[in-house]
């Protein structure tokens, strides 16, 4: 039998609005709203404009009448795009199928992951919450249709599962509207037929539901029955790596050494990343033992970077993570992945340190310069002076009951 599937749809919670309260610590808590001054309507409320009879789509000049002090702010979408593809990557930590949906939701494929789907929705809606300081809704069960309802049915914050062969069960009270294709005026010629709620379409003989509703009426009773096939469609191929290994010409089981070499291709691949544009948030290191057996780390940083001072450390942890045998090693490489267009930190701007970030910015620039117009050896990190005093590789033993 068939193993059933693990879908996880998140869909965040008054996105554009909470975007603007995450970046702007003073907007958290007040009434605000995204939308056009005059004219236009409120494409996102935060809860505490809600609370106050503010929705979307309202016109923004009735929202200022029920609401003077509501904050309206235009819209941003260079800060949501960036918002959105950052919260987004949290889910490629545990799967590369993902669709996105829009802007705001999107489905994860965790079937075949080590870990329980539950708890893997869990670890990415925490991790979005105190990284990006945003709201979202998460709905988990065997297909699209139910996680997507799961995750809309008590908004804000909704954290359902629908445990597998409880589809039906779960759909059947609610509103025929939750299910696709019926908008207003399918929706009352069902009820017309008596046809309120899901589980009474899901009993309704096909050719009696296809005389109201017509040609919908196959797809409309699958749904109803809690039977959806469709797959999770992944927007777009994974992103390209940066990546660089080094062969010894001895085997080596010097730690300082092999961190030394590790930290040196950080150096040089960070310095394409920077000439790229672009930022990761992914690191993989890689070990060859001498009996050309392979292990392997990865972790993803919390927010993405283009600096190399600020992977060192996990460089350290990574390489005492995949180096489990404590043996002579052969060969180390290191990856970098999950890559972002521009320098995310810098404009996301969600703390104190940005100012401290962005001098570590220019000088790497600086760095970068000086390397680019006298030769890599014309700045040397205390990494590089490890290398040069054991160049030759030396073949030191492990040490003995070292923790790893």
């Amino acid at each position: 039998m068939a193993r059933p599937r693990a879908i996880v749809h998140l869909d965040a919670d008054a996105f554009f609005a909470s975007v603007e309260q995450a970046a702007d610590p003073r907007l958290r808590g007040k009434p605000i709203a995204v939308g056009g001054e005059r004219r236009g309507i409120i494409a996102s409320a935060s809860y505490e404009a809600r609370r106050l009879g503010i929705y979307t789509p309202m016109p923004t000049l009735l929202a200022r009448r029920l609401c003077p002090r509501l904050i309206l702010l235009p819209g941003d979408f260079d800060k949501y795009e960036l918002f959105s593809r950052l919260m987004f990557s949290y889910a490629y930590d545990f799967t590369p199928d993902v669709e996105i949906g829009s802007i705001d939701e999107g489905y994860f494929d965790v079937t075949g992951a080590r870990q329980p789907a539950l708890s893997i929705a869990e670890a990415i809606r925490r991790a979005i919450r105190q990284a990006l300081k945003l709201s979202v809704s998460e709905g988990i069960g065997a297909n699209k249709l139910v996680s997507q309802i799961a995750s809309k049915i008590n908004k804000p914050a909704a954290f359902l599962g629908v445990p597998a062969g409880e589809e039906a069960a779960f759909l059947a009270p609610l509103s025929n509207q939750w299910l696709p294709g019926v908008g207003p005026q399918t929706a009352n010629r069902l009820n017309a037929a008596g046809l309120v709620r899901i589980g009474q379409i899901a009993q309704t003989p096909p050719r009696l539901l296809e005389m109201v509703v017509g040609r919908l009426a196959p797809q409309l009773r699958e749904f109803a029955r809690g039977v959806d096939d469709r797959p999770v469609v992944p927007a777009r191929a994974p992103a390209k790596s940066y990546s660089e290994q080094e062969t010894f010409a001895a085997d080596t089981a010097d730690e300082e050494y092999l961190e030394a070499t590790l930290r040196r291709m950080g150096d040089r691949l960070m310095a394409r990343v920077r000439a790229d544009g672009k930022s990761i948030r992914t690191l993989t290191v890689k070990v060859r033992y001498n009996d050309m057996s392979e292990e392997q780390a990865g972790a993803s940083l919390r927010e993405p970077t283009d600096l190399e001072t600020e992977i060192y450390g996990e460089i350290g942890r990574l390489l005492r993570q995949a180096w489990k045998r404590r043996v002579r090693l052969r060969l180390v490489a290191l990856k970098l992945s999950n890559l972002y267009d521009g320098r995310f930190r810098a404009q996301l701007a969600l703390d104190a340190s940005v100012r401290q970030h962005e001098a570590r910015q220019r000088l790497a620039d600086a760095v970068d310069a000086l390397r680019g117009k006298y030769g890599p050896g014309a700045v040397l990190r205390g990494h590089d002076f490890i290398l040069r005093g054991k160049s030759g590789a030396p073949d030191r033993p492990p040490v003995p009951g070292r923790q790893l």
